[in-house]
């Protein structure tokens, strides 16, 4: 089947599945990057919230063997999860005053969103753009994002120069930065063991890794030089920044002996092989001179 026809028929079947009463419609959604998803957006009447299910990872498990009906039962019991019944208020998100203290800046590329950067404001910082989103914790929603678009401002009634002063203000108090030694982080997430060959290599090319505590838009500590700085003083030394993803930086002492060459091509080779194509940030690499407090391409 193809995919458009697979699109078409998970609509349908949802329509048929979950009743008269609830609206299932299909949208495209633009991602970071320029990655777009195609998406059924599911409503009840009186609810507020439509939770989204994205259809591209469901085709490529059709295209793996599984059954149309196995993909729809699998859809039903992710949007049941996700369903809030109960009314949900979504007007507060009308009053700047009420969303101000949640609104964050997060770094994205700028090439690849060129499109997404006519609709939402932003701030250039290198090679990347700096954007703001709205950051919320629900007990019936959990966690999650918005993003800030221009027409949001013009609502608010507020500038964009008020808009990017109060989230800068926000974002380390939102999500703290953390700066930790690759082993551990390692360790943490793959629970790995190092063996003595592992080790010795640690020692002869000391890494670290900036984010924050969620290690989402972690990469966004690079705005901020009192985050630089610490760093700058814990290492003793400059040092450069490979930006891994949207969610991350790599970072390495300068008197590290492999040549910027060598790292810039690492960062290429990590975003081709290890990298999801909606995590990517830059290619480039960056040093931080402590002396001057300034981070330059």
């Amino acid at each position: 089947m193809k995919y458009e026809d697979f699109v078409c028929m998970m609509q349908t079947q949802m329509k048929e599945r979950l009743g008269e009463k609830v609206q299932v419609q299909l949208h495209q959604i633009l991602k970071n990057n320029s990655v777009v998803l195609d998406a059924l957006s599911i409503s009840e009447e009186g609810s507020g919230i439509a939770p989204t299910i994205y259809l591209n990872d469901f085709y490529r498990s059709y295209c793996e063997g599984a059954s149309v009906p196995d993909i729809v039962d699998r859809m039903e019991a992710l949007y049941r999860k996700n369903r809030v019944a109960d009314p949900f208020d979504t007007t507060f998100y009308a009053d700047y005053t009420k969303v101000r203290q949640h609104l964050a800046c997060r770094l994205i590329s700028r090439e690849k969103n060129r499109e997404l950067l006519k609709m939402v404001p932003y701030r250039i910082f290198l090679d990347l753009a700096v954007v703001v989103y709205y950051y919320f914790e629900d007990s019936r929603l959990g966690t999650g994002t918005i993003l800030v678009y221009s027409s949001h401002c013009k609502n608010w009634g507020i500038t964009e120069e008020e808009l990017f002063a109060g989230a800068r203000e926000n974002t380390l108090n939102i999500q703290p930065e953390e700066f930790l030694s690759m082993r551990s982080v390692l360790e943490k997430f793959q629970g790995c063991i190092k063996t003595d060959a592992e080790a010795e290599t640690e020692t002869t090319l000391p890494m670290y890794v900036l984010t924050n505590k969620s290690n989402y838009f972690g990469a966004s500590s690079l705005l901020f030089d009192s985050v630089l700085q610490d760093i700058a003083g814990k290492l003793k030394d400059d040092f450069w920044v490979l930006p891994s993803s949207i969610h991350e930086c790599i970072i390495v002492p300068a008197e590290f002996a492999m040549s910027k060459e060598e790292l810039q091509e690492m960062v290429r080779e990590i975003n081709r092989s290890e990298v999801a194509q909606e995590d990517f940030l830059s290619d480039e690499i960056y040093l931080y001179q402590r002396k001057f407090h300034k981070l330059s391409l």
